[in-house]
């Protein structure tokens, strides 16, 4: 395998290394593209980004906004798909990712930045 190939390996199982901690979650949530929105599940979530499963494959670059029940939307573009699997960046400052989840930080690991 080239390291090209390793590289992307790695970024679809969630190795290469990271700004902010990622915990590994199994959330329902929505993604809303445009007018048009999917249901998804959240894989895993950190204060810059997710991994979400969607059944309908998107493209690397689309603007998209995260919609969780009780939590609030995030805006975020998808930085990598790979078939029903996406890396979404948020559009937002780990402050705002927070906020929204100040009474979950601790559970999450979320309460430090690295």
């Amino acid at each position: 395998m080239n390291k090209t190939a390793e590289a992307e390996e790695a970024q679809a199982e969630g190795l290469d290394s990271r700004r902010f901690k990622r915990r590994s979650v199994l959330w329902p949530a929505k993604i809303r593209v445009g007018k048009h929105e999917l249901s998804c599940q959240i894989w895993n979530l950190s204060l810059g980004g997710a991994r979400v499963r969607v059944d309908l494959p998107l493209q690397d670059g689309v603007e998209i906004e995260l919609v969780m029940t009780g939590r609030g939307e995030i805006p975020a573009t998808v930085a990598w798909a790979k078939g029903e699997l996406l890396g979404v960046a948020f559009n937002v400052g780990p402050d705002v990712i927070k906020r929204m989840f100040e009474d979950r930080l601790h559970v999450l690991g979320l309460s430090e930045d690295d």
